[in-house]
């Protein structure tokens, strides 16, 4: 996206509502996104206000604005632009992401990748799987099995319940 094409798109939000929801002066000791942050996630804004063109966020931008600031503090803007871009093309997304929408997904985002992690550190999980598989279907574990409850519970239906 050229600059040019970045600054049209910035026309839908306004300097004074940016100035008023990026510097307050209640907000001036607390940490703040460095200048380049703020660029790009008033883009990120301004690019997902586009695509909801029937929507009329000027009265709402600044504390968009500041919620979404308030997220990527915590959170970091990238997680907050992949969440954006989720909910972008999430099937029933009919508005534009709200901030407790936007902090739900990165929350959901961030327990796949615990899942993912979980599973792809532990490489060997399923090979151990596998194996202990394999150690439970050896016959004479299978016997031991037979002759200890009448049936292999592994393998076979409990004779006593009937179907």
């Amino acid at each position: 996206m050229d600059r040019t094409r970045m600054a049209m798109d910035l026309e839908r939000v306004t300097e004074a509502q940016l100035n008023s929801a990026l510097t307050t002066t209640s907000e001036q000791s607390r940490k703040r996104l460095t200048d380049e942050e703020s660029l790009a996630l008033t883009l990120l804004v301004a690019e997902t206000a586009k695509r909801y063109p029937s929507q009329d966020l000027t009265d709402s931008v600044g504390e968009i604005m500041q919620d979404y600031e308030q997220l990527a503090l915590k959170f970091s803007l990238p997680k907050v632009r992949r969440a954006v871009e989720a909910l972008r093309i999430k099937a029933g997304q009919n508005f534009f992401p709200r901030p407790n929408e936007v902090a739900e997904e990165i929350e959901i985002q961030r327990e796949r990748a615990v899942v993912r992690e979980i599973y792809n550190g532990d490489k060997d999980f399923f090979d151990r799987q596998r194996r202990n598989w394999e150690i439970c279907m050896r016959p004479e574990e299978i016997a031991w099995r037979r002759e200890k409850f009448g049936y292999d519970p592994l393998t076979e239906r409990d004779p006593s319940i009937k179907p």
